[in-house]
């Protein structure tokens, strides 16, 4: 099993959370579809927004790096995206749903995607858009007449300051996730042994 969802059961055992019963775990689960589903609407229209934004404030054609930085900012929007898409599953409308096997470990299956969609793909995500906006930046200060080490501290500060935005984000994601998602991972687990 994944050292990652290993941690996550540790951290679940932990907690001092009472037994759930099968009608709050399906409401549980179509609050946490239903925030996909407004994570997946918001996402596919920032994505389009963002790169059209980004065609029009910056002459993409004409600089290699502003081109280069809108394709690595673009490439981490579709990749959370893509990542988002996979961990979709439908509304539950009844137990019935419940008491097949194979929907249950599809469900734990999406679930666990979810959560590495936070703990791994975030990071990713984070590191393609610092990297794109520095390498947009590397134009933009080129003809701004800043010394070599302003130029620098100027990267290095932003970069730090992105990175610690979502250090923190993504923190405090993981961290609702393991209260959230947890749990109900459990619960469908000792479904399927039952």
């Amino acid at each position: 099993m994944d050292p990652e969802i290993l941690n996550w059961k540790n951290l679940w055992k932990e907690e001092k959370s009472g037994p759930l019963d099968i009608t709050k775990l399906i409401a549980d689960l179509n609050k946490i579809e239903k925030r996909g589903r407004t994570e997946r609407i918001a996402l596919l229209i920032a994505l389009p927004m963002t790169l059209i934004l980004l065609l029009f404030l910056l002459p993409v054609l004409s600089n290699t790096y502003y081109l280069t930085a809108v394709s690595l900012i673009g490439l981490g929007m579709i990749m959370i995206l893509i990542q988002i898409y996979k961990s979709r599953f439908g509304a539950i409308k009844n137990e019935a749903e419940l008491s097949n096997q194979k929907y249950i470990v599809k469900l734990i299956d999406k679930l666990k995607k979810q959560m590495l969609i936070t703990s791994r793909y975030m990071w990713f995500y984070t590191l393609l858009l610092i990297l794109g906006i520095n390498i947009g930046y590397v134009a933009i200060l080129e003809h701004s007449g800043l010394s070599l080490f302003s130029r620098i501290m100027i990267h290095s500060v932003l970069s730090a300051a992105m990175f610690a935005f979502m250090y923190f984000s993504i923190l405090k994601r993981k961290k609702k996730n393991n209260q959230r998602i947890l749990p109900l991972i459990a619960f469908l687990d000792n479904l399927k042994r039952s």
